[in-house]
């Protein structure tokens, strides 16, 4: 049976372009605009490799990669060669890929990531919401925790502040225990920043031990 490729990007001619090459490959393809659109299109076809673009008008695509309930294999596309970037979805496990680039050469990218047994990243974790308001800080911002999990966290951090939130920083939280987080992803939301971070692996001790005082 072939496998099925999901193809995330806002463009709509550059999606069609790539549908189009998967196809004539022999890939059952599938599309989507949007983070939401490929939530539900993963649900719902359990698909054997993901093509996610960076910029996803409002949405950041490694969002996708860095919170999938299950580890899906993935290539992230984008027509800006930022290392920081890159070293984020290499983190994530993904593959990384600046446009334009040559139908011969995704393909032969796709065939590479197919042929790799499924492994689990360790920078994936499941998510367990927090169902009280936890007080903690990011540097002095005060942050709000979403959720968390054995590998991290998704947090609301309280800053007007249009600068990207650091790579690396620490969380401090209720009794003044700090943790070394390293980002995966950002995105502004009104005075707001939304991010996913992922703990140092310096405090994955302690962490897990917060992680089960917290969820």
């Amino acid at each position: 049976m072939a496998a099925t490729i999901v193809v995330i990007e806002d463009d709509e001619p550059t999606r069609e372009g790539l549908l189009l090459w998967l196809a004539d490959a022999g890939y059952r393809t599938i599309g989507a605009a949007t983070l939401r659109e490929a939530n539900k299109v993963i649900a719902q076809h359990n698909p054997d490799l993901l093509i996610v673009d960076v910029r996803l008008g409002g949405d950041n695509g490694l969002q996708l990669i860095a919170m999938a309930e299950h580890s899906i294999p993935a290539i992230v596309i984008t027509a800006f060669a930022d290392p920081s970037v890159e070293a984020e979805a290499h983190q994530l496990g993904a593959d990384f890929l600046v446009k334009p680039f040559l139908p011969a050469t995704l393909l032969e990218l796709v065939r590479s990531r197919l042929s790799k047994p499924a492994t689990v990243s360790p920078r994936r974790w499941p998510r367990r919401v927090v169902n009280s308001n936890v007080a903690a800080h990011v540097g002095n911002a005060p942050a709000r925790i979403i959720d968390v999990g054995y590998g991290g966290a998704c947090l609301e951090v309280r800053s007007r502040h249009d600068a990207r939130l650091p790579a690396a920083f620490w969380l401090t939280l209720p009794g003044r225990v700090s943790v070394g987080m390293n980002l995966v992803w950002n995105r502004k939301s009104g005075d707001n920043w939304q991010c996913g971070v992922a703990v140092d692996d310096e405090y994955q001790p302690v962490w897990r031990e917060l992680v089960d005082a917290l969820a």
